[in-house]
């Protein structure tokens, strides 16, 4: 039978991913061995360890496969990362071993959707600004306030992922437009999805609501900047549950400022943001403490999807969340 090692030490992160169920699963297919719990555990200690394992499986907090620890690592044939982007535990060597590379973004991707989805509503609808209001003694006129509202708006996404592709399917019951911006959707695959492809700042000129899903790479830093949200439409929202660095913070602060669009924000430059920050006075920005991947049901079951992952590759079956070298090279650096 295979041997397993599980590298995660925090005692919040092991209380809930390793449910009865999903420990009795994983025993079924692996001896495991866990690290232990809340002592830190090294690169270096990985790289004494990992020569008796098969298997490992990781999460946030995990050491990194330093090439030390790939070259001890000479039965291990599997590594399944309980998280989003296996950036942060192993770099691009790992794909010149055979060691086969999974990860649960499959499904963290619907948590951030779904947390996306919720922005573009509750910033469309001006939840916090209603919410303050109320909370100030005031109330709605109805005779002459409106909101901006989802339904059969234009949204632009920019970027195609596995959080887009969630976010194109939870928008489908609001008869919305949605443009897409993107260099890896082919235009079958759009066509398909039933979205439009179409240049950046056409996405903005176009749009009610614009959502950010690229990942954070040298290339795509500050992609967003003053060009880009000058052309969001007047009463336009933004919405960035991806990276803060993809949006350059200053020209996002400068437009915010002129009051002519509205932001839902969950990620930033700088986290976490400090009080200080300008973002948090704006009347017209909703600020979220970076909480996308927050689902509790979601959050729980992604060391249950690797110990299924496990399973399949023990069984010679395709793997659901695997990651490939071209895969690889698009994530967020660690």
């Amino acid at each position: 039978m295979m041997r397993t090692l599980v590298t995660i030490a925090d005692a919040g992160l092991r209380e809930m991913f390793w449910q009865d169920q999903v420990l009795s699963k994983l025993e079924m297919v692996s001896v495991v061995d866990f690290v232990t719990l809340d002592v830190r555990f090294t690169s270096e200690q990985l790289a004494e360890k990992i020569g008796e394992y098969d298997a490992c499986i990781t999460s946030w907090g995990s050491p990194f496969f330093t090439p030390e620890v790939l070259a001890r690592a000479g039965k291990l044939k599997f590594i399944g990362h309980g998280a989003g982007s296996v950036a942060s535990i192993v770099s691009d060597d790992v794909f010149a071993t055979p060691i086969a590379v999974t990860s649960a973004n499959k499904v963290l991707a619907h948590s951030t959707a779904e947390c996306a989805v919720s922005l573009m509503f509750a910033g469309a609808w001006n939840h916090a600004g209603y919410s303050a209001g109320v909370k100030r003694g005031q109330w709605s006129v109805n005779n002459r306030e409106t909101v901006l509202g989802v339904t059969r708006r234009v949204i632009g996404l920019v970027g195609y992922g596995e959080i887009s592709k969630q976010v194109i399917r939870m928008l489908q019951p609001f008869a919305t437009t949605i443009l897409l911006y993107s260099s890896y959707c082919q235009p079958s695959e759009a066509e398909a999805l039933g979205v439009e492809l179409c240049g950046l700042n056409e996405l903005f000129e176009r749009s009610d609501i614009v959502s950010l899903h690229n990942t954070w790479t040298p290339r795509t830093q500050g992609m967003i900047g003053a060009e880009q949200l000058r052309r969001l439409r007047d009463g336009g929202l933004f919405v960035n549950t991806s990276r803060g660095p993809i949006v350059n913070e200053e020209a996002l602060v400068a437009e915010l400022r002129t009051g002519r669009i509205s932001a839902a924000i969950d990620v930033y430059d700088q986290e976490p943001l400090p009080a200080s920050h300008e973002l948090l006075s704006m009347p017209n920005v909703l600020c979220l403490p970076h909480i996308g991947g927050y689902h509790g049901l979601l959050k729980r079951e992604l060391c249950d999807f690797i110990v299924d992952e496990l399973g399949r590759f023990a069984a010679g079956e395709p793997l659901q969340g695997k990651v490939s070298l071209e895969h690889f090279l698009r994530l967020t650096p660690r």
